[in-house]
């Protein structure tokens, strides 16, 4: 029984030597980084509302203004011209129904009369802050003369604007 063939022997990939082996990098790689998306999503969202909140802060600040700070600024626009005896622009602060009583040249006329007899006006003053729609401002004019008096003022807000709709002195 020496002829028995025997099995061949099994094939397998013939061993490699460590000198032609690809060298395992995978130990020495940086590992996998973060995905940081989520932090970017809450910084877009915190620049979003900080964004809607100042645009209604500016939007509040302004209506503040209009509301409370207008009468004054008007009074004050008002004042500054008569003052500087730029009638034309003061007339401009006068509402509706005040021009129709009144005529730019009418104005004009009534305010020179006024400076004629007791001097240009070199001061005025008031104080605090009117509110409401109509307010009522009590302005302190100083003339040339060294007279001073009390012009009661009403404004009322038409079209967005304060405008003069009583006096009783310029």
């Amino acid at each position: 029984m020496s002829n028995i063939m025997k099995p061949p022997p099994e094939y397998s990939t013939p061993p490699v030597p460590d000198y032609a082996r690809f060298p395992d990098y995978s130990r020495y790689s940086q590992p996998p980084r973060k995905s940081h998306s989520g932090v970017w999503i809450v910084l877009s969202i915190i620049a979003l509302v900080s964004i809607f909140g100042c645009t209604l802060l500016a939007w509040g600040v302004g209506s503040a203004i209009r509301t409370f700070g207008g009468p004054a600024i008007a009074t004050d626009q008002y004042y500054s011209a008569i003052k500087g005896q730029d009638y034309a622009r003061a007339y401009t602060y006068l509402g509706p129904q005040l021009k129709t009583v009144f005529s730019q040249e009418a104005f004009t006329k009534m305010a020179q009369q006024r400076d004629a007899v007791d001097g240009k006006v070199t001061g005025f003053s008031f104080s605090g802050i009117p509110t409401g729609d109509p307010a009522t401002v009590d302005v302190t004019v100083t003339r040339m003369n060294g007279t001073s008096y009390t012009v009661h003022l009403e404004l009322r807000q038409e079209g967005g604007a304060w405008v003069i709709s009583a006096f009783d002195h310029i």
